[in-house]
């Protein structure tokens, strides 16, 4: 994610002044929840709250994990998974998969959580609309019988896509959306107050969703804590607050009251070093744990983007090397051309990324776009080949100080090869509802989180078939069956069938290479700036503490969540 402030005017000297700022502020002089008991988060709200339903773009952050739980979690750390409202999850046989579910839990609003609920979650996937509907097309019955739910595919099933799918759909209570769970409003809809089975409960008197979300430690206590599966978190209160004012989130995080910014903040070494009480995973370069690939998404539907040999020219234009040194202060690390991030490193083809990848060359980015039978015209920009003119936009959120000073760079970087890119800076919902619509040119775009599995990665790139509104998935709307077909084939290969991936996906990589439907540019940081004035025992490299302290969403059900269960008071 990104924080809008201006990096060439921030200062270690302005500290004083930010810290000034917030004096008068809604957050500073909010004294209803007493500071000692509050954690306040920010960095995953941009643009106004939406209401309280998963599966909907900008819902309340928190949703997932503090209040709708899922029924595994995933350790990206330590790569293995967490029992969690199930209590084990096996194969019975390589069709049939049995869940057992945790006796004990109950919903906020007091009644049992049952395997019955966690049938009807699953169930939902016959809806078109909900991102794992693919996955439930394979599936050829859903039953429930005491505390075990069993899934029986038809065929080979996609293991990838359903062990991913266990650890990431929000169980939500049936009694609640039975009226509303169909096509258009499962993605529509949102409940006055949303009920779950996590620590936290929605604080209505609190909520604006121009500012900011409150959650309250549910008052019947957490079952996790009364299992003794995990500590009872010691925030009462979480406030998640929408990044509105840099100058007041700055001025916040420095004055100790903000608690966990999840926000790219320029200077942090300095920040570090500078007496505010600052804290992040390691205490060195690059102080932050990698967490996404940032890409440049062009419309695949879009002349001149429809082409292969454009896009892979501008590819070739993009020095990625000086973005990472003087917009990221090397805080980031160049992607490789295959977009595989870090973790996946044992996937990658050294000998095809030689042969089909691609790095900063200029005169190559010319010579391609001259192959392909573009033309300069008379201003020295590039024309396609029918002599049309070449002026395409690229989009970024206004305040995403990072990704505007990128696009910027990038620009610079066409226009020394010919190719003409405007940077815009729409507000966030602005910028979301034109990627998810298709309405753009150019768009940095970063929204596949880590994951267990390459498979997510490909699924991200390929998804079949292209609806009106991508909301997940293949922002590129770029079409190319024969990939598509190879992530299915990487989905149904078990997790533990290592030689099998590596096949699959070096397949995949040739062919993304080749196309290009997304170009690569740098891997994000885990961006976590931790104050230690009212919270301590925060994450940390070295600590038996090994956990990813991110909120944004689909972080939570990693261990984002462990690192508030983790959390001590400061003075004590």
């Amino acid at each position: 994610m990104s924080f809008g402030i201006n990096r060439r005017t921030f200062t270690v000297v302005s500290a004083a002044a930010l810290m000034a700022t917030v004096a008068g502020s809604a957050f500073a002089q909010s004294g209803e929840y007493p500071r000692n008991e509050t954690l306040y988060m920010s960095g995953a709200q941009w643009g106004n709250i939406v209401g309280f339903n998963p599966y909907f773009g900008n819902f309340a952050n928190g949703l997932i994990g503090l209040v709708n739980e899922t029924l595994f979690r995933y350790d990206p750390i330590a790569d293995k998974y967490i029992d969690w409202l199930a209590e084990k999850g096996e194969w019975e046989s390589p069709t049939v998969y049995k869940l057992t579910i945790r006796s004990g839990i109950k919903w906020s609003d007091g009644e049992d959580f049952t395997a019955d609920d966690v049938k009807w979650n699953i169930d939902l996937g016959k809806l078109p609309t909900i991102w794992w509907t693919d996955l439930y097309k394979s599936i050829k019955s859903v039953e429930a019988s005491g505390n075990t739910v069993t899934v029986t595919f038809d065929g080979t099933p996609n293991y990838q896509a359903w062990q991913n799918a266990v650890w990431n759909i929000p169980m939500m209570k049936p009694s609640q959306w039975k009226d509303h769970a169909n096509e258009t409003e499962i993605t529509s809809w949102t409940p006055d107050e949303p009920i779950g089975t996590g620590p936290y409960v929605f604080d209505k008197a609190g909520y604006d969703p121009t500012t900011r979300v409150v959650w309250t430690k549910t008052p019947d206590g957490w079952w996790a804590a009364k299992a003794g599966i995990s500590p009872d978190p010691k925030p009462k209160y979480i406030i998640d607050l929408v990044n509105s004012s840099n100058n007041v989130a700055l001025g916040l995080l420095l004055s100790g009251r903000q608690d966990l910014n999840n926000n790219f903040l320029p200077g942090v070494a300095t920040l570090i070093s500078g007496g505010y009480g600052l804290h992040t995973y390691y205490d060195k370069p690059p102080y932050m744990l990698p967490a996404v690939t940032s890409w440049l998404l062009p419309n695949t539907k879009k002349a001149p983007l429809d082409d292969a040999a454009f896009r892979r020219a501008l590819a070739f234009a993009i020095n990625t090397d000086q973005i990472a040194k003087v917009d990221y202060g090397n805080l980031v690390l160049p992607a490789s051309p295959t977009g595989l991030l870090p973790v996946w490193d044992k996937y990658i083809d050294k000998e095809a990324v030689k042969e089909h990848g691609f790095s900063y060359d200029p005169k190559r980015a010319a010579e391609t776009l001259d192959e392909a039978g573009y033309k300069k015209g008379a201003d020295g920009f590039y024309q396609t080949p029918k002599g049309e003119p070449i002026d395409l936009k690229i989009e970024v959120p206004s305040g995403w100080s990072d990704w505007m000073q990128a696009v910027q760079m990038i620009s610079a970087d066409a226009k020394a090869v010919g190719i003409k890119i405007t940077p815009r800076y729409p507000d966030f919902n602005t910028y979301q509802s034109a990627r998810n619509t298709g309405n753009f040119d150019l768009m940095i775009e970063n929204s596949q989180p880590l994951s267990d599995t390459p498979y997510t990665y490909y699924r991200y790139l390929y998804q079949l078939p292209i609806l009106s509104s991508q909301t997940n998935y293949n922002f590129a709307r770029f079409e190319d069956k024969e990939a598509w077909d190879l992530t299915v084939e990487l989905a149904k290969t078990p997790r533990t069938d290592v030689d099998k991936m590596k096949e699959i996906t070096a397949k995949l990589q040739v062919a993304f290479m080749d196309k290009l439907p997304m170009i690569p540019l740098w891997y994000n940081g885990a961006w976590a700036q931790m104050s230690t004035t009212t919270w301590k025992n925060w994450p940390a490299d070295g600590t038996d503490r090994q956990f990813i302290p991110i909120s944004w969403r689909g972080w939570l059900q990693m261990t984002g969540l462990d690192t508030i269960t983790h959390l001590e008071p400061a003075g004590e």
